[in-house]
C-alpha cells in the first residue's frame, strides 16, 4: 500500500462497474458522482435520490415514533396551561446550547413564556450532567418539571430523587443507555437508541435534533408551525454538525441541507446574526464554515468560561448587545486556540515517546502543565487524525480527579471499550466515536495498560494509523467545472459523509510556489492541461517537491471563485513524489 508524504496510507475504492453502469442508465448522473455515492453504501436509484435531494418538509420522520413523545408533549402543555415552572438543563457544547434554546423557543410558543429557566452547568464547579445539586436546587425553587437535553440517558439515581421530590423528568438524550436501561424514575425518555427509540428509524439524531422532534410535536396545530420548525433548523444544523452525527442518515441531511440554507437568509435574531458576522462565514455558508467557525465559537464558552454566554447571544434583543457577546466567544475562542496550542505541542513531542507505539494513546497532566479541561476533547480529535489511533486524554485537577475525552477510529467502539474497564471509571458516556470520563488520577497507569489489552483482542496492525481513501481514479483532463459542481451535490459533509477525495496518478509536475510562508501552489497536468492545486500548511513539504518531475495526489476538485468568475481547482491532502 502506498504512503503519501504526510506518511498516511493511500487506498483506492473498487467499485461494482456493473453496478455502475445500471444506476448510470436509470438516473442520469455522472459516473464520477455515482462511484461516491456507491461507496457511500447507495445502491439503489430511490436511495441516491434521496441522498441528493434531502427534503425538510418530507424526510423528517413523525415524532410520535420515538417512545414516550406522547407523554412528554402532554406534561408540558400541562405545565403550560396550569403555570408550572419548567427548568431546561442542557450540556455546555454545542450541541446542549442549541438544544436549550431549541426547547425555550418552542415552549414559549405554546404559551409558556415566563415559565421557562435554561440551566447550564459549569464545566470546572459541576462537571457534566444532570447532578443532585440541579434537582435539589430545583425542589427548592419550586420547579415541578425538568426537561433535559444532551444529557440524563444515564441519570438513574438522579431521576429517583426527582421523583422524591415530586419534579416530572423528561430526558431527550441521544447517548447510549446502559444497554436497554433507561432511567426508569423519568417521567418520559426521548432517545432514538436503545429501548426507547426501538421505533424511530434515525438512530443518530443529535440531541438537538431531538430537541427539534418535541419542538415538533409541542407545535401540532399551531397555525404557524411550519414557519417556527424551519427558522428552529438554523440552529438543529449548527448542533449536528457541530456534534460530529452522522450526515449520510436522510434525515440529519434534510435538517442540515434546510439549516444551511436558511442561515444563508438575514435571520431576525440578533446573536444569530452577530455570531454570522464575527465568524465570517462564506456565502453561501457551507457545514465547514459550521464546524470549523461557528461550532468552535459557540464551543469556546464552555470549555474556557460558561456556556450561559451562548444563551444569552440568542436571547439578545438588540444588535448592540449581540455583538458584545459574540465579541466575547470571539475572544474566548481566541484563548481557546492559544491554550491549544500549547498542549498540542506537547502531545506531538510525546508521541515519539514509547507508548505511542501502543494500540490506544492514553496522555493525562494537570493544568500547570498544559492539560486544560475544556480543550483536551479537541486534542484528542487531533492526535486521532495524525496517528489514527484510539487516544484518551485527561486533565487532572487538585483533588486527583482525572475529567477526560475520549476519540476512537473506525472499528473501534470507544464506549464499550470503557465498559470492559468500567469497574476502574467514576463514570463515562458518550458515542461509539467519542466520550468523555471521569477517573482517580491513580487508576490511570492501570486504565492504559487495560486498554491496550482490550485493543490487542480488536484491532489489528492494518486498523491502525491514518488512512486515505479515494473514491475513484480521476485524471487531470477530468478536473473540470462539471465535475466539481457535480461534486457539490454530495453536500452537506461530515461524520458518514466525508468529502470525496480523488486519486490522480503521475501527473506531470509543472511548478511549485510557496505561499503565505506556509502553503504550496503546485501546477499539474500536460502542457496544454495544467491544473492548479493547493495545499494548505504543507510547506515542510518543499524540499521534496522541488526535485520531482512528476507527482501521485490524493485530492478534490472544488470550484474557486474570484472577482465573479469561477475556476476549477484541487485540494491536496496528501502526495507522492516522482524524481
Amino acid at each position: 500500500m502506498t504512503r503519501g508524504l504526510s506518511g498516511a496510507r493511500w487506498q483506492l475504492a473498487v467499485c461494482d462497474e456493473f453496478l455502475l453502469a445500471r444506476l448510470h442508465k436509470e438516473t442520469g448522473e455522472p459516473p464520477i458522482l455515482l462511484r461516491s455515492l456507491i461507496n457511500r453504501g447507495l445502491t439503489q436509484a430511490a436511495e441516491i435520490s434521496r441522498f441528493l435531494t434531502p427534503d425538510f418538509n418530507s424526510h423528517l420522520h413523525a415524532p410520535g415514533l420515538l417512545r414516550d413523545m406522547g407523554l412528554a408533549v402532554e406534561r408540558l402543555h400541562r405545565a403550560v396551561r396550569d403555570r408550572e415552572r419548567v427548568l431546561i438543563v442542557t450540556d455546555f457544547d454545542v450541541d446542549g446550547t442549541t438544544s436549550s434554546v431549541i426547547l425555550s423557543n418552542a415552549l414559549k410558543v405554546i404559551g409558556g413564556d415566563g415559565l421557562i429557566t435554561c440551566y447550564v452547568p459549569d464545566r470546572f464547579t459541576e462537571g457534566y450532567g444532570l447532578s443532585r445539586q440541579i434537582i435539589e436546587k430545583a425542589a427548592g425553587e419550586g420547579f415541578r418539571v425538568i426537561v433535559t437535553a444532551d444529557i440524563g440517558i444515564k441519570s438513574h439515581a438522579e431521576a429517583r430523587l426527582a421523583r422524591e421530590h415530586g419534579i416530572d423528568l423528561i430526558i431527550c438524550d441521544h447517548h447510549l443507555p446502559d444497554g436497554e436501561d433507561v432511567p426508569a424514575d423519568a417521567y418520559a425518555v426521548l432517545c432514538p437508541k436503545g429501548s426507547s427509540g426501538t421505533d424511530y428509524p434515525n438512530k443518530h439524531l443529535a440531541a438537538c435534533g431531538v430537541s427539534l422532534k418535541l419542538a415538533d410535536a409541542l407545535l401540532e396545530g399551531h397555525a404557524k408551525r411550519d414557519a417556527i420548525l424551519a427558522s428552529l433548523a438554523k440552529l438543529t444544523a449548527i448542533g449536528t454538525i457541530a456534534d460530529l452525527v452522522d450526515l449520510s442518515a436522510c434525515e440529519n441531511r434534510a435538517i442540515v441541507r434546510h439549516g444551511l440554507r436558511a442561515l444563508n437568509e438575514r435571520s431576525s435574531n440578533p446573536g444569530l446574526r452577530a455570531l454570522l458576522d464575527i465568524a465570517k462565514v462564506g456565502n453561501p455558508l457551507t457545514a465547514y464554515d459550521v464546524g470549523f467557525k461557528i461550532g468552535p465559537r459557540i464551543n469556546a464558552a464552555g470549555r474556557i468560561a460558561h456556556a450561559s454566554t451562548v444563551l444569552n447571544l440568542f436571547a439578545a434583543r438588540t444588535d448592540a448587545e449581540a455583538e458584545a457577546l459574540a465579541r466575547e466567544l470571539d475572544d474566548l475562542n481566541v484563548e481557546r486556540q492559544q491554550i491549544q496550542h500549547t498542549l498540542m505541542e506537547k502531545l506531538f513531542k510525546s508521541v515519539s515517546e514509547p507508548q505511542s507505539h501502543e494500540r490506544v494513546l492514553v496522555f493525562a497532566g494537570s493544568e500547570q502543565e498544559g492539560y486544560h479541561r475544556g480543550v483536551v476533547g479537541i486534542a484528542c480529535s487531533k492526535l486521532v487524525e495524525n496517528t489514527g489511533r484510539p487516544t484518551f486524554i485527561c486533565a487532572i485537577n487538585d483533588s486527583g480527579l482525572a475529567h477526560g475525552s475520549a476519540r476512537s477510529i473506525n472499528g473501534f467502539h470507544i464506549v464499550e471499550a470503557m465498559e470492559n474497564v468500567s469497574e476502574l471509571l467514576i463514570k463515562f458516556g458518550g458515542h461509539p466515536m467519542a466520550a468523555g470520563f471521569t477517573i482517580a488520577a491513580e487508576k490511570i497507569d492501570e486504565f492504559r495498560h487495560r486498554l491496550n489489552r482490550y485493543a490487542e483482542e480488536m484491532l489489528g496492525d492494518e486498523d491502525l494509523g491514518r488512512v486515505l481513501s479515494a473514491d475513484a481514479e480521476l485524471h487531470p483532463e477530468q478536473v473540470t467545472i462539471e465535475t466539481a459542481r457535480a461534486l457539490t451535490r454530495l453536500e452537506p459533509h461530515g461524520m458518514g459523509n466525508p468529502a470525496p477525495l480523488f486519486l490522480i496518478r503521475h501527473a506531470p509536475l509543472r511548478g511549485v510556489r510557496v505561499m503565505k510562508e506556509k502553503h504550496l501552489k503546485l501546477q499539474v497536468g500536460s502542457a496544454s492541461r495544467q491544473v492548479t492545486a493547493l495545499w494548505w500548511n504543507a510547506v515542510k513539504y518543499q524540499p521534496h517537491l522541488a526535485r520531482a518531475s512528476s507527482i501521485s495526489l490524493m485530492c478534490s476538485p472544488e470550484i474557486n471563485l474570484w472577482n465573479g468568475r469561477e475556476s476549477v481547482q484541487l485540494k491536496v491532502k496528501d502526495a507522492v513524489v516522482e524524481v
